[in-house]
């Protein structure tokens, strides 16, 4: 099914604040499959069980891959519910399960950068663009006047 593109120019509401959460692992040790295999694979159920419990303050996620690195750029609704969704059951069973298979033996990393973006002190913009990233998360307009340049889109009150 193909994703609807939303010609011309939008940007995402910003009338909230948010966290960016970004998550992600880099295989070390390419051949080492028995290692690095469970733990990317330790995500898709996490990733289901946030968008069917949207009450977790997950909004949406964006994975990208390089070479050996995976990465999620998530949306969250704020710090408090990442945080208690990182003590929750699912995810401190795989957090327990990475420090038993891998520890701390250098075939697999993991990462994460968390950041708490107050209401109106973000901006984007997307042209000819399906829904993504942060305009999947929050939702988004057309750009109309008053927000044509990221300086407008940032000190501008959004009515």
């Amino acid at each position: 099914m193909a994703k609807q593109i939303y010609n011309g120019r939008y940007t995402a509401d910003s009338e909230e604040d948010m966290v960016v959460f970004i998550i992600g692992m880099r295989i070390n040790k390419l051949f080492s499959f028995s290692k690095w295999l469970p733990v990317f694979m330790a995500m898709p159920p996490m990733i289901k069980e946030l968008y069917q419990n949207k009450e977790l303050g997950f909004l949406h996620t964006e994975m990208s891959f390089s070479w050996k690195t995976i990465t999620l750029i998530q949306y969250w609704k704020s710090f408090e519910q990442l945080e208690s969704y990182a003590k929750g059951a699912r995810h401190l069973k795989a957090w327990k399960k990475f420090n038993q298979r891998i520890g701390s033996d250098g075939t697999v990393g993991i990462y994460h950068e968390t950041y708490k973006v107050e209401a109106n002190a973000y901006e984007s913009i997307y042209t000819n663009m399906p829904l993504f990233g942060l305009a999947k998360a929050k939702g988004h307009r057309p750009v109309n006047r008053g927000l044509e340049s990221a300086r407008e889109r940032l000190t501008k009150e959004h009515s």
